[in-house]
């Protein structure tokens, strides 16, 4: 069975720009992959209902506008 991972990096006003990992590999070499928030919402449940609850979705720990000379916390 496989296991997914969408990893949200950016979070624009109409959409998401995100990675997907396939059993902890990276399949969008190319760069980060782009959906509308209802597409990417679409895909995760599609993901989520086929693997059988292996699909996780998680944020960059950067993925927030934020200030870039504020440290993580």
């Amino acid at each position: 069975m496989n296991r997914y991972t969408l990893t949200i990096v950016k979070e624009a006003n109409d959409g998401v720009h995100f990675n997907l990992f396939v059993n902890g590999g990276l399949t969008n070499l190319g760069g980060l992959l782009y959906l509308r928030k209802e597409a990417f919402d679409q895909l995760f449940k599609d993901l989520f209902r086929a693997s059988k609850g292996n699909c996780i979705k998680a944020f960059c720990a950067r993925h927030r506008n934020r200030d870039p000379n504020t440290p993580p916390q």
